[in-house]
């Protein structure tokens, strides 16, 4: 049995190393990508005006645009949005929505995956007092790594966002698909300075996240191996 619980030790590492990364990078996506979070940016001293919609105009349309991307609406709901006895997206932005919400509800779903893997891992894990302390450690180890990785990521889109975003925009979408003129509609409900705010919200979150979840961990595991 002790052999088993050697084999087991690595295995435990690297998938509560993954999972823990991916919990922290994914989990606050649940809060900024919400309406809540559209009224706090559109409240803001500042925040970018739209040219083609009044302030009330402007928020349900945005709403109903969050609403879209986390239902199970399709995209005729997107097509059939209108405005003033207008189409509101235009035949490149429905797509475009439509492909970033295919990314979101990725993102969803390996959050989802992950955290029952944790989960998983954690109920096998604590019911083996030898192996607590490794997984502990493992958590801490994830924490670290996801701070480095998000304050190597914040130091890329503080110099440049311009190049961050458009790094990320390739890696996820196709060709020039994601790009529109100031006065699509996607510009107008969700200009630049949106993506700089949510960038950081996400950002700044997971990095707070890491620092007080990797403190606990480390500090526990410590008492757990003085302990024993």
């Amino acid at each position: 049995m002790k052999q088993q619980t050697v084999v087991l030790a690595a295995p435990l590492w690297t998938v509560f190393v993954v999972c823990t990364v991916l919990l922290l990078l994914l989990s606050n996506l649940y809060g900024v990508a919400t309406t809540a979070f559209v009224r706090y940016e559109y409240g803001k001293p500042g925040f970018p005006s739209a040219d083609s919609y009044d302030d009330a105009e402007r928020l349900s349309l945005a709403e109903a645009t969050v609403h879209y991307m986390r239902s199970s609406e399709d995209e005729a709901y997107l097509s059939n949005l209108q405005s003033q006895g207008l189409y509101v997206y235009n035949a490149r932005e429905v797509p475009h929505l439509a492909d970033a919400k295919r990314v979101m509800d990725g993102a969803f779903w390996l959050h989802g995956i992950s955290a029952l893997l944790w989960v998983a891992v954690a109920a096998y894990a604590w019911r083996q007092p030898n192996q607590r302390a490794t997984v502990l450690r493992s958590i801490s180890r994830g924490c670290l790594i996801c701070f480095v990785a998000l304050a190597g990521i914040g130091i890329l889109a503080y110099a440049n966002f311009d190049l961050f975003f458009v790094a990320f925009h390739r890696i996820f979408f196709k060709g020039d698909t994601w790009l529109f003129s100031y006065s699509d509609t996607l510009i107008q409900l969700f200009p630049v300075q949106f993506w700089i705010d949510a960038t950081w919200a996400l950002a700044l979150l997971s990095l707070a996240e890491c620092v007080v979840l990797g403190s606990l961990a480390r500090g526990w595991a410590r008492r757990l191996e003085q302990a024993g």
